[in-house]
């Protein structure tokens, strides 16, 4: 580690080069418009005292090592001691006016602790009417800006009120920027004077150690730069004084050189102080000496602090009326936003409504690994990656912002001139997901006072770099810089930021709960799909191991069975697709088709009635429960076995009613276990729809008795019934025609399905059939021989026909798709008008569609001719 003689400079020795290091807070002398003592807090002997203070004093000597109660009068002591105790409680220096400190010698005291010493500064006495003039003056001062809120007429007005009081040439009000650089924003001066304001200061102007004690110490000041210091005497082996807070301290010679170059010959200086860091100063400046008596910057020091409380309330009180706005904006944004099913689209559908929080040119966002840019923001993913990997190591969790992004970043120059300043908002927990905010390149020309090049004047051991000795205006033309980004764009990405990641992380939250919930439901899916597969397989070897009836050839049989199963997979498809309603009939009828073993074997009897969703959902897994244990225990299990199922609306209860009866099947008897499918009849219902199940085991067969509330199904007319197959009458000899000549295309990955379908359509008598099973076979095909029409299983394994379709469409050629799917979330949007037959195929289904295709698309043709 450096030792402390290795890196300060001896004050009153540095240069341009070396100024940041001076020790300005021990300068080791003062001022010489007073005097300085110090003495032991507890003893009050003295410690260190200044050359003058003997002479000002009126003594004949004071030396350290004196005993203060020794030199000064009992009462002058008293005074001190009391004071001492003020100060320890305020923190900051004791002021006493008018003490008669020695015999005939009043002055004013300036009392603080600086460690175990006690600080005693005497400077003369102002006149008793200009103290009461400047007590009175300040009242009508603070009188005056007590209720102005706009900053700019706040500092515009302190300068002409402090040069109208204190009297000096020229009053600035000096406002620090981010890098400590300044500009004069407001100035009162003597009309012989040119202006400064508006003037950029560089900030070498003010050391980082000279802001620091600026920062501490309210107010410093100089009654005549070219002063001569005086010394202080001190005790041997004393540690240097900190005179942080003395009001005679004397300045580094390198800043009296600085004013002196300016033609300054007194100087005053107010912090102000803005929650708690050094904000700007009030900076007063007069060509030629000046002093202030103690009261006049006592009173000057008050109504500085009293304006940095006006500029806090100000800046508060804008930032609250930004806040409010921010909030009202992220509010309205946010305001769709509240089921969170997908936010990161939301956010890139919005994108252009977050621009107004934070004033900005263009915008980009970088959330789960893709760019959404708008307005003057890069479009390329490959800036946009590089953008990202740019600033993640920067950023972290915390909003970055630069003025002057390629200074930071060489390879951003490209960007210019639409990308100069980026801010940087992380909007979630995870990393790397970002808001982008840019603004573009403003070329400014900014007048310095001065040129602040480096300057050389020769001394006694050479050349010394020393302040400029010119403060013309110097301009200085700015590029690659953008509009700054302020305290209050900060602001406002914060309130943004704590928005985005509270519902971002809402949204990350409900994920996991979902894909929890997801995770659940798919193993109960997973039962339910394996019970409901058992049954159908259970169900599919009953039909199989029926004998043959008498009378009935095998081929008739096989068409039975066959139409069987279609109706069994009709069952299962409308319990999937559930979620739109449809009517009781006909899922009564699907799902009990496959057990008519004879006409009267099943009687259905009921109006024609619409069942919500859910409850069409709830009472297919019912009935389907019912058939299956029928089928296998019940009176559909034998051919002597009838089943009536009756529904009616009860005026009085409101409720529709249902029935299951069965009679003739075998004897019934009461199981001590019940299972799922015992479950599910008696609780589904009830639980699910808040209606009733009610189940009497009968000595003839079940009968079950089920209640619905009335919203869970509503009466339609017969001929509003959309939903229920239509049996379309024969076609005359031309349709059929159309059909047994047309060339035909099946693509179809499967075999025997494939197969299937091509006997079916060549037994209707179509002579030219091809089947294909993937992509590029059906291309080769299509280039080969158009077809007339085409039958397309949209899944073809690990891909899909839709090239084929696409294809197809492009040459008006007709064509339908297949699919096992039980909903239509797999058909691209572009193919919604094309029918869609579903698996497992309905032979006389494939060929009513086919025909209604081509007969459709030779009039069609026929128009267009």
């Amino acid at each position: 580690m450096l030792s402390k003689a290795s890196y300060m400079v001896e004050f009153g020795k540095a240069d341009l080069t070396s100024c940041d290091k001076e020790p300005i807070h021990i300068p080791g002398s003062i001022q010489p418009h007073g005097c300085l003592f110090s003495c032991d807090r507890d003893t009050f002997m003295l410690r260190r005292v200044s050359a003058n203070a003997a002479g000002m004093l009126g003594l004949e000597h004071m030396r350290p090592g004196d005993m203060l109660s020794e030199l000064l009068g009992r009462e002058a002591v008293h005074e001190i001691r009391n004071a001492l105790t003020n100060s320890l409680s305020l923190k900051r220096p004791a002021y006493l006016f008018d003490v008669e400190i020695t015999p005939g010698h009043v002055l004013d005291l300036s009392i603080h602790i600086v460690g175990p010493e006690v600080v005693v500064e005497c400077e003369a006495t102002g006149a008793s009417d200009i103290s009461r003039l400047s007590i009175g003056q300040l009242r009508l001062m603070l009188d005056r800006i007590r209720n102005l809120s706009d900053q700019q007429q706040l500092c515009d007005t302190v300068v002409r009120l402090l040069r109208g009081m204190l009297r000096y040439d020229r009053i600035m009000i000096y406002r620090f920027d981010p890098d400590w650089s300044g500009k004069v924003i407001a100035e009162a001066r003597s009309p012989l004077l040119e202006s400064f304001l508006g003037q950029h200061f560089p900030s070498s102007d003010i050391p980082a150690q000279a802001r620091d004690l600026y920062r501490r110490a309210l107010i410093r000041t100089i009654g005549d730069v070219n002063y001569t210091p005086v010394p202080l005497l001190e005790l041997p082996g004393s540690v240097p004084l900190d005179m942080s807070f003395a009001q005679l301290r004397s300045v580094s010679p390198i800043h009296c050189e600085y004013l002196a170059n300016m033609g300054v010959g007194a100087s005053m200086s107010i912090s102000l102080i803005v929650d708690g860091a050094l904000w700007g100063m009030i900076a007063c400046h007069n060509y030629s000496p000046r002093r202030l008596t103690l009261a006049e910057r006592a009173v000057a020091k008050m109504f500085g602090e009293f304006v940095a409380l006006r500029i806090v309330v100000i800046l508060r009180t804008n930032r609250l009326l930004i806040t409010q706005r921010t909030h009202a904006l992220i509010d309205n944004f946010l305001r769709d936003a509240v089921s969170m099913t997908d936010m990161p689209s939301y956010l890139r559908s919005r994108i252009a409504d977050l621009q107004p929080l934070v004033p900005c040119d263009g915008l980009g966002l970088w959330i789960g690994g893709q760019w959404t840019a708008y307005k003057e923001a890069p479009t390329s993913s490959q800036v946009a990656q590089k953008l990202v990997e740019t600033i993640s190591p920067v950023v972290g969790a915390h909003i970055w912002h630069t003025a002057h992004f390629s200074g930071a970043f060489e390879w951003a120059k490209c960007l210019l001139p639409n990308v100069a300043g980026v801010m940087v908002i992380p909007i979630s927990a995870q990393p790397e997901d970002y808001l982008f905010l840019f603004r573009k390149e403003i070329v400014q020309t900014l007048n310095w006072g001065g040129d602040p090049n480096k300057t050389y004047k020769t001394g006694p051991n050479g050349p010394r770099l020393t302040p400029r000795s010119s403060f013309a205006i110097w301009k200085e033309q700015v590029r690659d810089h953008c509009y700054p980004w302020t305290t209050d764009d900060e602001e406002a990405a914060i309130l943004l930021r704590s928005a985005l990641i509270e519902v971002m992380g809402a949204y990350h939250q409900q994920q996991l709960q979902e894909r929890s919930e997801a995770d659940i439901r798919q193993r109960m899916l997973n039962e339910e799909l394996s019970h409901r597969v058992k049954n159908i397989l259970a169900v599919v070897q009953s039909l199989m191991s029926r004998p043959v009836p008498q009378g009935r050839t095998m081929k008739d049989h096989f068409s039975i069975l066959k139409a069987r199963i279609g109706a069994l997979a009709r069952a299962h498809d409308q319990v999937v697709r559930a979620d739109g309603g449809g009517l009781l009939r006909q899922l009564l009828e699907a799902e009990l088709e496959p057990y008519r073993l004879e006409a009267s074997t099943i009687t259905l009897h009921g109006p024609e009635i619409w069942l919500t969703g859910r409850a069409l959902s709830v009472i297919a897994l019912v009935i389907h429960e019912l058939a299956t244990n029928a089928a296998k225990y019940g009176s559909l299990s034998c051919r002597e076995g009838r089943l009536e199922v009756d529904w009616h609306f009860d005026e009085r209860e409101q409720t529709w009613v249902l029935t299951w009866k069965e009679t003739g099947g075998p004897p019934v008897t009461q199981s001590d276990e019940k299972g799922f499918g015992s479950v599910l009849i008696e609780r589904a219902i009830p639980h699910e729809l808040n209606g009733k199940a009610i189940c009497d085991l009968r000595t003839e067969g079940l009968f079950i008795r089920f209640e619905l509330p009335k919203r869970h199904a509503v009466c339609v007319m017969q001929e509003n019934n959309i939903m229920s197959d239509v049996v379309i009458p024969s076609e005359t000899r031309s349709t059929d025609d159309a059909l047994r000549m047309a060339s035909v295309l099946i693509v179809e990955d499967q075999l025997l399905i494939a197969m299937d379908i091509e006997h079916a359509l060549m037994e209707h008598g179509v002579k030219n059939v091809r089947t294909v099973s993937s992509v590029y076979e059906g291309q080769q095909a299509l280039q080969k021989d158009m077809p007339d029409i085409a039958l397309l299983d949209l899944n073809l394994g690990d891909e899909t026909s839709v090239k084929i379709a696409n294809a197809l469409r492009d040459r008006h050629v007709p064509f339908l798709f297949a699919t096992g799917y039980a909903d239509g979330s797999m058909i691209p949007a572009e193919f919604n008008n094309v029918p869609v037959i579903r698996k497992p195929y309905a032979v006389h289904t494939v060929i009513r569609e086919m025909t209604k295709l081509l007969v459709s698309s030779a009039a069609h043709h026929q128009d267009m001719e």
